[in-house]
């Protein structure tokens, strides 16, 4: 029984609209020199699932949160498959603890997830995630 926690953290520029999130966490680095850019997606590892507890947003105005799934982002252009989107309605923060996760399940370890951000109108917005990854069928 593998078994992992761990928390990313994201914060959009502040000048798109759209975009991805990048992913940091205390247990993703860089072995290259700096200054390090985070990724913008997670990959599951074969036989393993992420179980994406705890949404947590904040911002300066309206923010819509997306989690998608990519079945292979090993493809050129991976598709992006939207499985929750979390609003904050204006200026403030929203927390969402679920007692069911969303999952996503690596079967061939070439499964992903990210999370992405829309805005009406371009402001400073950040989202905390808690993750499991884990290799338990339950």
């Amino acid at each position: 029984m593998a078994r992992e926690l761990l928390t990313l953290y994201g914060e959009t520029d502040g000048t798109n609209r759209t975009g991805d999130f990048p992913l940091y966490s205390d247990i993703i680095y860089s072995t290259g020199t700096a200054p390090f850019t985070p990724p913008t997606y997670i990959v599951v590892p074969a036989g393993m699932k992420a179980k994406i507890w705890a949404r947590r947003v904040s911002g300066d105005g309206e923010t819509d949160v997306i989690i998608q799934w990519s079945p292979d982002v090993t493809v050129a252009t991976p598709m992006w498959i939207p499985v929750e989107r979390v609003k904050l309605a204006g200026k403030g923060s929203i927390e969402l603890e679920k007692r069911r996760p969303v999952v996503v399940r690596g079967i061939r370890g070439v499964e992903a997830f990210k999370i992405s951000w829309s805005q009406p109108e371009a402001a400073k917005a950040s989202v905390v995630v808690e993750v499991e990854l884990t290799d338990e069928e339950d």
